[in-house]
């Protein structure tokens, strides 16, 4: 021990398993927090698949249950009306079990009268529920729940010994006659289809995830035998890990069903690498120790040497050689390491060169196909109306990105009659212009001598029907009698136009409160008429041009746009839509352009 050498090496390496300690122990509390932040996000993405698939299965269900509903106080309430109505409504999706139509007595039947349909054997079988002496569909709880509260409601889960023979759950929405309580309309969801959903969930090696019903009884679990029973923790906290015992749970609600989705991960398995991380680095903290006693009692050239090398090789490295490699004798040092890192390092450096040159290659072919979309997209927009004495148009659009979901149009569908259109498409991007795309050959195509609420509603219900991706478009569309100045128009949820008068007034279009384009199937449409007399312009334009933000964070307005069009009263149609533009544009500064701007002038002459 009184060796200077062997002193100073127990030293450093006391010093150095106490820094190496302190470090350890602060990566093990960081890594930790970071697996389990890890597992809270992969089981927030897990939770929000699960969930948003439960979700689209109950959205269907209300969809179907209002359809059959509608149609049943259309078409009434018979026998074959009943047979056809819900049959057609359980053959709409697979998951769907059953439908009842349970009446209430002297309402609109006599007497009790609840025929049943459900699938079986890959047909719909049909039973009459009120023939059954031992049950009183009357006081079920899914009767009852939608009967007490008048509106739509979820029943709790149950065994269904009566029809399915299934765990069933089952929405069921009142049905009226004459503001009297009629009956409830029924569809059953078997637990199966969410048992799937449910077990398709795998997270770690043995973790899982279950599903609780608003009253803690379990709906789906592993171990079957705890289906059905309650759970026994009832104190939850939503949207984040927490510990019980050996395990980590994340419970999240499951939309507004009152539905309850939990994932379990096994602690063991979710510190696994950690535990493995930090056994191997206390190995590797013994050995060097004794690494580091060994090489400090070392001649000094056996270190100055490698460590030349080393300089050299950093040397080549500033000068931007990335190919020169060092090769040291393996030694296991801290050099020896560092060699390695470098040459790692390098290798990183220049597949980091190559990934960054690829990257910016694929950047540059996106701006080059967004540059082609755009001019596709522009080039599909009138430019300009062959000359007419009767009246001017002037229009622009300007996307917020490459290509936009706004759009105008305008076409003669007779020698005298202009049908013009102004709308604008839900979202931003390339998935709304193609949107954009495919309205606009509807409305051309449908285009003719008929009223614009029959145009709207052929092109709504085309739209809706094959809408996977629930987008929707609110549009102005009128025919013009460009000789007389009278145009009839429908406005389908879209920012009500202007009148600018000839006096500078400037009054808002009357419209009716029309729905949106695409979202539904069905939906009626009311025209209005009115007469654009001589040198009156139509100011049409979409949300872009009043929700433009300035640098302080303030809307353009409509008072702003009201302004401007009171002075443009006598100046030409470009003109009029050119000074909005300006406006906008001065207004706006250097706020980046949060919407598509688009403007249509109609003037008659």
């Amino acid at each position: 021990m009184n060796s200077i050498s062997l002193r100073f090496a127990l030293s450093a390496v006391a010093g150095s398993l106490l820094i190496l300690a302190l470090i350890g122990g602060v990566n093990y509390y960081f890594l930790k927090q970071e697996l389990l932040h890890d597992a809270t996000v992969k089981a927030e993405l897990i939770e929000k698949n699960a969930v948003n698939e439960i979700h689209n299965i109950l959205i269907q269900t209300k969809i179907t249950i209002n359809t059959m509903k509608e149609r049943l106080e259309n078409e009434g309430y018979k026998k074959e009306t009943l047979d056809k109505v819900i049959k057609d409504g359980l053959s709409e999706e697979s998951y769907f079990f059953g439908s009842a139509m349970a009446f209430e007595p002297h309402v609109l039947r006599d007497k009790m009268f609840c025929p049943y349909y459900y699938k079986k054997d890959h047909t719909i079988a049909y039973k009459d529920v009120s023939l059954n002496k031992n049950y009183d569909y009357t006081i079920q709880q899914w009767y009852t729940l939608p009967k007490n509260a008048k509106s739509s409601k979820w029943s709790e889960p149950y065994f269904d010994d009566v029809g399915g023979e299934i765990l069933m759950t089952t929405y069921g929405t009142p049905v009226m006659h004459n503001d009297k309580f009629a009956g409830v309309l029924t569809i059953d969801l078997s637990l199966e289809r969410l048992e799937k959903i449910i077990s398709a969930i795998h997270i770690l090696k043995s973790g899982y995830a279950f599903l609780l019903s608003n009253n803690y009884k379990i709906l789906v679990h592993p171990d079957s035998k705890k289906i059905m029973t309650t759970y026994k923790n009832k104190t939850l906290q939503f949207n984040q890990c927490i510990q019980k015992g050996k395990e980590w749970v994340y419970y999240a609600p499951v939309a507004s069903t009152g539905l309850i989705l939990g994932i379990v991960l096994p602690e063991s398995e979710l510190f696994a690498s950690l535990n493995k991380i930090s056994l191997i680095s206390i190995i590797l903290a013994v050995i060097g120790s004794i690494l580091l006693i060994i090489i400090m009692l070392l001649i000094s050239r056996r270190i100055t040497g490698p460590i030349k090398e080393v300089t050299k090789l950093t040397q080549e490295i500033a000068n931007g050689n990335f190919e020169k490699r060092i090769i040291l004798k393996k030694t296991k040092d801290e050099i020896y390491y560092l060699s390695r890192s470098i040459n790692r390092m390098q290798e990183s450096i220049q597949n980091y060169i190559s990934d960054l040159k690829e990257a910016t290659i694929k950047e540059e072919r996106v701006e080059s196909e967004l540059t082609i979309a755009k001019s596709i997209q522009m080039s599909m927009l009138p430019h300009a109306l062959e000359q007419n004495p009767y009246i001017s148009i002037a229009a622009m659009l300007k996307p917020a990105k490459a290509v936009g979901g706004d759009f105008y149009d305008f076409f003669y569908i007779a020698e005298d009659q202009l049908c013009f259109v102004m709308a604008d498409v839900s979202g931003k991007g390339v998935p709304a212009a193609m949107f954009m795309s495919v309205t606009m050959s509807y409305i051309r195509a449908y285009s003719s001598k008929q009223l614009p609420s029959k145009i709207v509603k052929r092109v709504n219900n085309t739209i809706a029907k094959n809408n996977d991706a629930n987008m929707f478009v609110t549009l102005f569309l009128g025919i013009l009698d460009v000789k007389s100045g009278e145009f009839t128009y429908v406005n389908a949820g879209h920012t009500s136009p202007y009148i600018v008068t000839t006096v500078g007034e400037v009054s808002v279009l009357k419209s009716s409160n029309n729905p949106v384009v695409g979202a539904f199937e069905g939906l009626e449409y009311d025209d209005y008429t009115m007469t654009l007399k001589k040198d009156e312009k139509l100011f049409l334009y979409t949300d872009g041009v009043t929700e433009a933000f300035s640098e302080d964070d303030e809307q353009f307005g409509e008072k702003r746009l009201e302004e401007i069009l009171s002075h443009s009263k006598h100046i030409l149609s470009e003109i009029c839509v050119e000074r909005v533009k300006n406006a906008i544009t001065e207004f706006a500064g250097e706020c980046e352009q949060s919407d598509d701007i688009t403007m249509l002038v109609i003037e008659k002459r």
